[in-house]
Parts: structure tokens; sequence; C-alpha cells
């Protein structure tokens, strides 16, 4: 199979095959990494100065990989990383704290799975909004149960 990138969708997939080697593998640590992704990774990069990239991508002979270079980590490709975590981080505190309110409220066995979603749903909405408006303000913990 052979595929053909104009320049400016080349630029684009280097940044996709960035964040998605990121995501997989950025939290691993490099012996857990999974691999075919840095593989993946590496052959796409292998392909940027053919493709007039060489200024944001850089090959290393003395690790025998390819890199990003500083002009691309200043592409503005850390925006969206930071975009995306923050997302995350209000959605996944939003669920968790749902999550952890309804059950503390009900026995598991007392709630159907139905009941249980729409409950969470509902918790999730409220903390939600309350993010939105108020960011970390109102979130309190309780120091004297934390272990030094």
């Amino acid at each position: 199979m052979k595929i053909n990138f104009t320049k400016k969708q080349f630029r684009k997939l280097l940044d996709l095959v960035f964040l998605g080697e990121l995501v997989i593998n950025g939290h691993r640590p490099p012996d857990e990494a999974i691999g075919e992704y840095e593989d993946l990774l590496q052959y796409i990069y292998s392909f940027a100065k053919e493709m007039g990239y060489e200024d944001l991508i850089e090959y290393s002979s003395e690790y025998d990989k390819f890199f990003e270079t500083r002009k691309f980590d200043e592409s503005g490709i850390q925006d969206y990383v930071d975009e995306y975590d923050e997302n995350v981080f209000w959605f996944e505190l939003a669920l968790r704290l749902a999550k952890r309110d309804v059950i503390r409220e009900v026995e598991a066995d007392e709630i159907g799975g139905d009941d249980y979603l729409l409950r969470v749903l509902h918790k999730e909405e409220l903390y939600q909004d309350e993010f939105y408006e108020n960011g970390l303000q109102n979130v309190i913990v309780d120091s004297d149960k934390i272990n030094e």
C-alpha cells in the first residue's frame, strides 16, 4: 500500500503521531512503553527530512532515533496537550467525585444499573457546573486524614 501526503498533510501527521504516542506511552517508564507505537512514530519521523521538515524532526546517531526539535516543541503542539489535560482533569474529577458520592449514599446492592448511572450523571453535572463557576475554590481536603 502506498499513501501520498501533501506537505501540509504530513505536517499535521507529525502532530498526530506525536500526540498519539504521547497519550499511549507518555505516562509509561521507557522500559514499559508499547514499542509498536514508538516504532510507528519513528517510521513516520524518518520521512520528515524528505518532506522538508528537518527543522522539526532530527535524527540522533548517538541514540539511533528521531527526536522533535525545539522548533517542533515551540510550534504550539504543547497547547493541544495542555488543553486536553485541562479538560480531562475537570471531567475525571467530576466523574470520580460523583461516583464516590453515589456509592456513599446507597449500598451497591440497593441500586440498579440504570438508577446508579442516572444518579452519577446528575451528580457529575452538579460538579461540572460547580467547577466551571468556581474552579477548585470550594474543594476541601481533610488534611487531618492525610498521612505524612
